[in-house]
């Protein structure tokens, strides 16, 4: 077996941007096995820093690797200076534990976390030696994708042998028992995904099935996490040992894909928390415990949950990392009582700026709340906030963004009496109508209209010392004709990769002029995905059993119009 990572030689390898991305020889990485039944290959459509710090790489990773019949190895998107020294030395893009080539595996497992990663797949796989089309495979390694931006399968239904709904963990090894079988049968690849049709909630395009229903892992509050997670080489995104503290979400956000994806909610306990915590600081020796869940101060138990990890704490500098915090109550108990949690910035996201608006998307928090936490961090450590907020948002009116304008301002002022004085940064995206939410008929605004309404709030912010930042308006079109595409939607994803594109979550490296080339080669136009749909239409990702009734979104819809002082046909 050919490692590539010998044939590059370390003069080469200096010339490059982080080339530790690309050796492996990590701390905890999983031990080489001599012929497995099967080798697979978990793929992460993006940077290694980012990647490092996905949870589900994590999870399946160690999961995988606890099979004696199984290997699995990593590989993430190259930066483009290392995809150009692969190609001028004719090598293909491998695997970090054994340097082998991606065509050589006998699965390539990618998460798929977000819709601007759809390029990279192709870019990945182009590199790796593995045809772009499921068609084109006849031999060679079988590819699944599974994650949150799969919910509707159809926009990559083209370059998949199979794309899984829900949660992966039971799954990803009944996948692998039935590749294993298949191999051992000398099957072809188009009996390979036959047998892979018959997996619960796996959608495989060659055998369409009329119904695919979302896989839930009922087990989770009971299974282990994974306890010896690869330390990364290089400083990841989230550089700290993370632990999922439940899964799901109570909510019921009507814009939020993720709260559905994840339903219902289950929590691991304390003890078990606890348990696991110190597991996982003693073998990776970070410093930083992150708590993670779609709304960590949800969990039901927290306040008992950070006394048992102050009380367990290894290191004396040992600290709680918080990502997710909710504008209420249980959030400012948090702040005043658990000093330990890591100093830095605080994040919120109280997505619009009146009641109304936050009433009518299910957001569940009040002005009161809001200036409740602000109030509270007054005496803390913490120097900066940061408020994340959508515009074009069903139902939304000039008064709403007028309202995201005062509020900001008098946070500010709140932020200005505080000791230390706090900066707030405030984060402006246009709003993404997503599958399997209640908002998943509701029109995007052009981008003609969102410009207007980010050049408002700038206009209105004016002299303040908020700093503000925001999505390309592009970005957030591009997004939702990912999001709500059909099968069609692949041959644009597809000019777009012809077209030099690639990495398009960077902005030094999106390429509008490649994708707008892609719009005009294939004869799509966006707005038949971004229009309004009517709730009688038939959508793409129709044949998705979610495990949330059809009717309970059409109704949560109809709610909110009616909350608008509206009425929906």
């Amino acid at each position: 077996m050919k490692n590539i990572i010998n044939e590059l030689s370390h003069w080469e390898l200096l010339d490059i941007e982080k080339p530790a991305r690309y050796l492996g020889g990590e701390a905890n990485q999983a031990v080489i096995k001599d012929n497995p039944k099967l080798r697979v290959c978990l793929i992460f459509p993006d940077l290694y820093e980012l990647g490092m710090s996905n949870q589900a790489i994590k999870i399946f990773y160690e999961l995988l690797n606890n099979r004696p019949d199984i290997m699995a190895e990593r590989c993430f998107a190259p930066w483009p200076d290392f995809a150009d020294l692969l190609k001028k030395k004719g090598l293909p893009l491998y695997s970090l534990e054994t340097g082998t080539p991606l065509k050589e595996f006998d699965a390539l497992f990618i998460t798929l976390p977000y819709e601007m990663t759809f390029t990279n797949v192709l870019y990945i796989l182009d590199m790796g030696g593995v045809p772009l089309l499921w068609k084109d495979r006849k031999e060679g390694p079988i590819v699944v994708a599974g994650g949150p931006s799969a919910s509707n399968p159809m926009p990559v239904c083209k370059f998949m042998d199979g794309i899984f709904i829900g949660d992966g963990e039971e799954s990803i090894l009944d996948i692998c028992d039935s590749l294993i079988e298949a191999k051992q049968a000398n099957a072809s690849n188009s009996e390979k995904r036959k047998a892979l049709s018959l997996i619960s909630g796996m959608y495989v395009p060659e055998f369409p099935a009329n119904k695919v229903q979302r896989r839930v892992y009922k087990s989770f509050a009971k299974s282990v996490p994974p306890l010896r997670p690869v330390v990364p080489n290089v400083q990841a995104t989230h550089n700290r040992a993370a632990i999922e503290i439940f899964r799901g979400c109570i909510r019921g956000c009507r814009f939020c894909n993720a709260g559905f994806y994840y339903r219902p909610k289950r929590e691991r306990t304390v003890d078990d928390i606890v348990k696991y915590s110190c597991e996982m600081l003693k073998n990776t020796g970070e410093e930083t415990l992150g708590l993670l869940s779609l709304s960590t101060s949800d969990y039901s138990n927290f306040e008992n949950l950070v006394k048992g990890l102050q009380a367990s704490k290894l290191y004396p500098e040992q600290t709680i990392s918080i990502p997710s915090l909710r504008m209420n109550d249980n959030t400012i108990k948090l702040l005043d009582e658990t000093p330990q949690i890591r100093k830095g910035g605080l994040t919120f996201a109280p997505e619009a700026g009146t009641q109304r608006l936050r009433d009518v998307i299910n957001k569940n928090i009040t002005e009161e709340d809001i200036i409740n936490v602000m109030k509270s961090t007054g005496d803390s450590e913490y120097r900066t906030v940061k408020l994340y907020f959508m515009m074009g948002l069903p139902f939304e009116k000039d008064e709403d963004i007028e309202g995201l304008i005062d509020l900001v301002k008098r946070l500010e002022a709140i932020g200005r009496s505080s000791k230390p004085k706090k900066q707030i940064s405030i984060s402006l995206s246009g709003f993404i109508p997503k599958p399997f939410t209640p908002f998943q008929w509701a029109g995007q605004n052009s981008i003609d209209e969102l410009k207007r309404k980010r050049i408002m709030v700038c206009k209105g912010l004016e002299g303040s010392s908020t700093k503000i930042s925001w999505r390309e308006e592009y970005l957030c079109l591009l997004e939702a004709v990912l999001a709500r595409g059909d099968e069609r939607i692949c041959d644009l994803v597809l000019a777009a990769y012809q077209n030099g594109c690639k990495l398009d979550g960077w902005f030094e490296h999106f390429n509008q002029e490649g994708w707008e080339k892609a719009f005009k080669q294939t004869g799509i136009n966006s707005e038949d995905y971004t229009r309004n749909h009517e709730i009688s239409e038939v959508l793409p990702w129709d044949f998705i059993d979610f495990q949330t009734p059809r009717s309970f979104f059409e109704k949560e819809y109809r709610l909110a119009a009616k909350i608008a002082g509206e009425e929906l046909l």
